[in-house]
C-alpha cells in the first residue's frame, strides 16, 4: 500500500463536516502508479486544508474529459479515482497549523496547477499521522510514533489563563495573565493576527474574556469529549445563570453555517444552560438568521458573534 495526497476541489453541498463512509469520485491528471488499496490524504484546494483521508476503492480508470476554453474545444486524458472517505478532520489540518514545523511544511502542496495524486513517503506519512493525534482527530493505524512539535509565534506560546481546580466539567479559570493582555493588543492593532491563532488558544482567549467580564465560575472544558461546549460560564446572584459558548477559529472565508448553530441548540436543550453563544473568529452564512428552526431562540436564548463583534467586545474588555 502506498500514501498519496490527493488534491480535490470539494462539491458545493459540503460543509466543513464531511460525510464519513461514503465513496467520491476524484478526476485528477493521470498517474500510473495509484492502486486500488492505497490510502489517500484529502487535500481542499480552496482552502489550503487536509480534511480528511480515505483508501482508493477501485482500479482507477482512465478517462476523456472535453475542455472548453471558450476559444477551441479539446480533449485531454484524465483519471478516475474512487475514494471511500474513511475519515473526515475537524477542525481541518490548514497550511497554517503545519507551517510552523519544518518537515510538516515541506508536505504543504503548492504550485501544482492542476488536480494530482502526490506520493508521500513512509516517513512522512507517519509523521502527518502523528500531527493528525496531536489534534486529537483520528489518523491511520499503523503509524511508528515521532516526536511532533510545532513552533507557533511566541506571543501564543505563553499560557494566558491561570487555572484552579479541575471539575468534572473542566478545569476552573482563577484570572487571566498578562499574556491574554498583550495579545487582545495584538488583535487590535492586528486584526489578521486573529486567523494565526490556534483554535484551542483561542478558546482559552474566549475563557479569559468572561473572567474578566465579571463571571464567577468560569470553566474550560478538555479538548475532546466536550460534548459541543468549549467554555461555561456561571453567574451568581438571586439565582445562578449559566451560559455554554462554543468557539469555531475559521478563516475569513470560512463561514459557519445553520446546521453548526442547529447542533448548538441541541446541546443548549441538552446542557440545560440558561443562554448559548456560539463565537466566530469569521462570520455567519447570509440567510442563517432567518432559519426558522434558529430565530425563536435569537437572542434571549441564542447569540451570534462574528469576527468583528469578537475583536471589539475583546477590546473593549481590556480597557475594563
Amino acid at each position: 500500500m502506498k500514501n498519496w495526497i490527493l488534491l480535490t476541489v470539494t462539491h458545493e453541498t459540503d460543509t466543513f463536516i464531511l460525510p464519513e463512509g461514503d465513496t467520491r469520485e476524484y478526476v485528477i491528471a493521470p498517474n500510473t502508479e495509484i492502486k486500488k488499496g492505497d490510502r489517500v490524504y484529502l487535500w481542499w484546494n480552496p482552502h489550503n486544508s487536509f480534511y480528511g483521508w480515505g483508501i482508493v476503492a477501485e482500479t482507477p480508470k482512465d478517462l476523456i474529459e472535453q475542455e472548453d476554453d471558450k476559444l477551441q474545444k479539446r480533449k485531454r486524458r484524465r483519471q478516475s479515482v474512487v475514494v471511500n472517505r474513511v475519515k473526515c478532520f475537524y477542525p481541518k489540518i490548514t497550511e497554517q497549523m503545519m507551517q510552523g514545523n519544518r518537515t510538516l511544511r515541506s508536505m504543504i502542496p503548492t504550485g501544482f496547477d492542476d488536480l494530482y495524486a502526490i506520493p508521500l513517503r513512509p516517513g512522512q506519512a507517519n509523521y502527518l499521522n502523528d500531527f493528525i493525534r496531536e489534534h486529537n482527530l483520528e489518523a491511520p493505524e499503523g503509524s511508528t510514533t515521532v516526536s511532533v512539535t510545532v513552533e507557533e509565534p511566541q506571543f501564543l506560546v505563553k499560557a494566558v489563563l491561570s487555572f484552579g481546580d479541575s471539575t468534572n466539567e473542566g478545569k476552573l479559570i482563577e484570572a487571566v495573565t498578562i499574556p491574554w493582555f498583550d495579545i487582545i493588543e495584538l488583535l487590535i492593532k492586528d486584526p489578521e493576527a486573529a486567523f494565526k491563532i490556534s483554535p484551542r488558544q483561542w478558546e482559552e482567549i474566549i475563557a479569559g474574556a468572561y473572567k474578566q467580564a465579571g463571571f464567577d465560575e468560569v470553566i474550560l472544558t478538555p479538548r475532546s469529549g466536550d460534548y459541543g461546549r468549549d467554555v461555561i460560564a456561571i453567574k451568581k446572584g438571586l439565582g445562578e445563570v449559566r451560559v455554554i459558548d462554543q468557539v469555531k477559529a475559521y478563516k475569513r472565508d470560512h463561514l459557519v453555517t445553520a446546521d453548526d448553530v442547529r447542533a448548538l441548540v441541541g446541546v443548549l436543550h441538552g446542557d440545560g444552560a440558561s443562554k448559548g453563544f456560539l463565537t466566530t473568529t469569521s462570520d455567519f452564512a447570509p440567510m442563517l438568521r432567518f432559519d426558522p428552526l434558529i430565530t425563536p431562540f435569537m437572542p434571549s436564548r441564542l447569540q451570534l458573534i462574528n469576527g468583528h463583534f469578537l475583536l471589539k467586545r475583546l477590546a473593549e474588555l481590556r480597557r475594563k
